[in-house]
């Protein structure tokens, strides 16, 4: 699929593939040449010693749930070392859902509440977090593009709040990281490169798939120029990786 930027003076082509079951999204140049992105050049910072310390819950967790009290075998430990595998896989498929359900939702369609509880739960999430505040989107999941930097991504929704122009992240995580920061701000900066608004303030917001409840972090305009130095740090270093990976 082509996509047009820069009132048309960019074009970016976007493939979405499949492999072992999950969606895999290409962006590349009019030659073919691939460009980075967002979250991938976020995906550089190190997130080890949280994922380490929740995969090893999820095997001990899955061994006392269905093993208590028996004799541990070499197979129910190779069985429950990959538990984590399968418990990230089902909490990619709850985020995608709720991601999904309040594209609709800004969209102005009006899909059903969602039957799985913790869909459910991000839904009503949404909704409550809505009545705080009287958003008029402008746009969702629109790509986006730096000709100055040169990389790609995907932003969740932009609009106004009175005259305040804001942008803004959908979550689903167990909470608001750094990366999320990072990953908005190069969202933000890609849109005001394009000149498609300015925007006073980000915001992102967190919906619980276990209370039905909302967290929100709000950024200032000079918070997130520090962000998207972050980010363009990130951005080299990603680049340096690839290279060293050539040589």
């Amino acid at each position: 699929m082509e996509i047009k930027l820069y009132k048309g003076k960019v074009k970016i082509n976007f493939a979405e593939k499949d492999w072992n079951g999950k969606k895999i999204h290409k962006y590349t140049d009019s030659k073919g040449n691939k460009i980075e992105s967002v979250t991938g050049i976020t995906g550089l910072l190190d997130k080890s010693t949280p994922l380490m310390i929740w995969a090893t819950r999820m095997m001990g967790d899955y061994i006392l749930d269905y093993y208590s009290g028996q004799v541990i075998t070499p197979d129910i430990i190779e069985t429950a070392k990959k538990q984590w595998r399968e418990a990230k896989e089902k909490a990619a498929d709850i985020g995608s859902a709720i991601h999904e359900w309040v594209e609709q939702k800004i969209k102005g369609l009006e899909p059903e509440i969602p039957q799985e509880e913790k869909v459910r739960n991000g839904a009503i999430a949404f909704l409550k977090w809505m009545k705080t505040h009287d958003i008029k989107f402008k746009e969702t999941e629109r790509i986006v593009y730096s000709k100055k930097y040169n990389y790609v991504g995907r932003c969740d929704w932009f609009g106004k709040e009175g005259k305040t122009w804001i942008i803004g992240d959908h979550k689903s995580s167990k909470g608001i990281y750094n990366e999320m920061r990072y990953q908005l701000a190069a969202y933000w900066n890609a849109l005001e490169e394009e000149r498609i608004a300015e925007f006073e303030k980000g915001i992102i917001v967190k919906y619980g798939k276990e209370d039905g409840e909302f967290e929100t972090l709000e950024i200032s305009r000079r918070e997130y120029l520090k962000d998207r130095e972050a980010f363009l740090g990130l951005l080299q270093t990603k680049r340096r990786e690839i290279e060293l990976k050539k040589d």
